[in-house]
């Protein structure tokens, strides 16, 4: 691997006292990695660390040097994979070493007169590989705007290093999902005909209950409020949550497939396993007493072949594959602890929430009003820009604000707008104009605060009818067809019906064991149903029944062919 001459350039942009201070610690790491290349202590740097975090983080040009050099990133920690030459190693500590000494040559000599940067283009170990310097003096230019007194506003003011660090690990961890070959590795997994047929014919069904609504008299949305796009990512929310990824709670034994308790958690594994894992925890069985690794990885290829996890690896998987689709999409990082997805609706002009945990599209206000988080800061990564976008999932801004203590406002700008420059800087001019107009809208969004109408699993009472019929929320009042029972002969003959439904299979079954009507959902075996719905839960094993939301009646009756009421036995 020959050195990346323009990463080790950046670290010039700095000033002279932070690119000495940056060169000493990555020359130390490096060479204690050379001197001891099978100790795994010297292949591990923790984030947290106080020289990384104050030194390395807020340098220009250091993490890259790492990633430059080998480093993986974990979730509070950079570790180096044991295959990583030695060689490529030294070249790249020889390469720093020799443009710091120059450097210093020229600082030398600024105080005596004009300086000559030509051997500064030329200290090169491998010139055939290196990109030459421009013809004038080291840039000091800051990672961050100039402070009111033009003196340099370092990242770290002001910021507890936990939150920058984690800033940081978000802001690198989404650069993944542009890796071409992964994406193509994610779209052959997708059944994206299949889920395109799907959508095509919710569009159908979106076209005839608009004209029906026509007809009647009743005004509605034109049909060109949504289009076949935003109706696919619905579908490929649904999919991804009930047939391709997988809850995991508590492994099974690896050995008997016994219920397990977890025991402990250890990164010992992380420098073993062939990719990087966010943590291993471990688990005793009950039954045989073996233990159980389950690894919590954070590379989104290695979660294309595990399918399965928790809320991080859920929404680490799911946002791969949005970007394999084509569409912009955006990390989102809750400090409570959560993350999801945002996908970019070209037709609405606004980023759409999506929870692949929930299977749920579009409702922001869920996890504050559905779920009783207290929001802080909320986050949105992507390949091209850093934003906060906390202000789209609270009612309650005065609350956030008060909440968001682990910086001030003015250093969460400067760290945001510095980390978006840094990722815009080689877009073209016509794609910089597209994300800016983009962001001024979203931030005109940001200042009207949401009335807390949307809940958890309860359809929509705002938004285009057009919208809320391709997410399936009108269902009750759109769709539904009332059912009547008609008892078999046996049930004449006895005057009684037996009607039995099972919530887990989802199935009405009428009459005895020796003859027996079966009819499969829920709604297709009621009269009149109002908001009530079905919900699985595939991560818990559970599937129930409920009203919808805070609603003051919900219910389900159904009619026989005499036009009696009947009662069905729910279980």
């Amino acid at each position: 691997m020959s050195p990346n001459f323009s990463c080790i350039q950046s670290l010039e942009e700095n000033s002279k006292d932070i690119y000495l201070e940056t060169t000493t610690v990555l020359l130390k790491l490096i060479e204690n990695v050379i001197q001891n290349p099978t100790n795994p202590k010297f292949r591990r740097i923790r984030l947290a660390n106080p020289t990384v975090a104050n030194k390395l983080l807020s340098a220009i040009g250091a993490m890259e040097c790492l990633f430059e050099v080998g480093f993986q990133e974990g979730e509070d920690y950079l570790v180096l994979p044991n295959e990583t030459s030695i060689e490529s190693l030294t070249n790249f500590r020889n390469e720093v070493l020799q443009r710091k000494k120059v450097f210093l040559q020229q600082l030398e000599s600024q105080t005596s007169g004009p300086t000559s940067y030509s051997s500064l283009q030329s200290v090169s170990t491998s010139s055939d590989h290196s990109a030459p310097l421009p013809p004038s003096p080291p840039r000091h230019q800051p990672l961050l705007p100039s402070s009111p007194l033009g003196g340099r506003a370092p990242v770290q003011t002001n910021v507890k290093p936990p939150f920058f660090q984690r800033m940081s690990h978000f802001y690198i961890h989404v650069l993944q999902y542009e890796d071409k070959a992964l994406q193509q590795k994610a779209l052959s997994l997708i059944p994206v005909k299949e889920l395109e047929g799907k959508a095509e014919c919710r569009m159908r069904s979106m076209q005839q209950d608009m004209k029906k609504d026509s007809k009647a008299g009743k005004t509605s949305d034109s049909a060109q409020e949504v289009d076949a796009t935003d109706i696919l990512l619905v579908q490929l929310l649904d999919w991804f949550k009930n047939s391709f990824f997988k809850w995991v709670d508590k492994p099974p034994c690896v050995t008997c497939q016994g219920p397990t308790t977890h025991i402990a958690n250890t990164m010992e594994d992380g420098l073993r396993v062939e990719v990087v894992t966010h943590s291993t925890l471990v688990y005793r069985c009950g039954v045989c007493t073996a233990t159980t690794r389950f690894h919590r990885y954070n590379d989104a290829g290695k979660l294309l072949e595990t399918k399965c996890g928790r809320c991080g690896e859920w929404a680490n998987c799911f946002t791969l594959l949005c970007r394999a689709m084509g569409w912009d999409a955006r990390f989102i990082v809750d400090e409570g602890d959560h993350v999801w997805t945002e996908v970019y609706s070209a037709t609405q002009k606004r980023w759409l929430h999506c929870d692949p945990c929930e299977n749920v599209c579009d409702a922001p206000l869920m996890y504050e009003t559905g779920w009783g988080k207290k929001l802080s800061y909320v986050i949105a990564y992507s390949c091209n820009e850093v934003q906060d976008v906390s202000w789209r999932y609270s009612c309650d801004h005065a609350g956030i604000l008060a909440r968001r203590t682990q910086c001030t406002e003015e250093d969460l700008l400067r760290l945001m707008l510095a980390m978006r420059e840094e990722r815009q800087h080689m877009l073209s001019p016509a794609r910089k104009a597209y994300i800016n107009r983009r962001l001024v809208l979203e931030l005109v969004e940001f200042f009207t605060q949401k009335k807390p109408t949307d809940t958890d699993y309860q359809g929509r009472s705002s938004g285009s009818l057009s919208w809320r019929l391709a997410r399936d929320e009108t269902r009750d009042e759109a769709v539904f067809t009332p059912h009547t029972w008609r008892p078999t002969a046996p049930e004449l003959e006895a005057r009684e019906m037996h009607i039995r439904y099972s919530t887990a299979q989802d199935k009405y079954v009428q009459g005895t064991l020796n003859q027996q009507v079966e009819l499969l959902g829920w709604r297709n075996g009621a009269h009149l149903v109002s908001k009530v719905f079905r919900k699985e839960e595939t991560d818990w094993k559970m599937v129930y029944v409920a009203r919808k939301g805070a609603v003051p009646l919900a219910l389900i009756r159904s009619v026989s062919q005499t036009r009696k009421i009947i009662t069905i036995i729910y279980y």
